[in-house]
């Protein structure tokens, strides 16, 4: 299985196993609303990489991330070399 970028964020696996769903939001923001991993799946740290897989697009574009799933905030704030992409709406 692969990740790989969708039309609202990233995905692993064909179909989709697991996934973060995020959004652009003006010219600036990047926002995460979603993360789901499959309950066979869990626990290997696939929704993580999905997350980071968003702060890759957001540094390549100058964005911003604003991380409403609750998930994806605690992945971010567990590195505070990423805390200056961090934002709220």
């Amino acid at each position: 299985m692969e990740y790989y970028q969708t039309e609202n964020g990233f995905a692993y696996g064909k179909p989709p196993v697991a996934r973060v769903v995020a959004r652009r939001s003006g010219s600036d923001q990047i926002i995460i609303d979603h993360t789901y991993v499959s309950t066979e799946l869990r626990g290997q740290g696939i929704a993580r990489i999905l997350v980071m897989l968003v702060v890759e697009q957001a540094q390549k574009e100058g964005r911003s991330i604003v991380p409403l799933c609750s998930y994806a905030a605690r992945v971010l704030n567990e590195k505070p070399e990423l805390s200056a992409l961090i934002t709220s709406l």
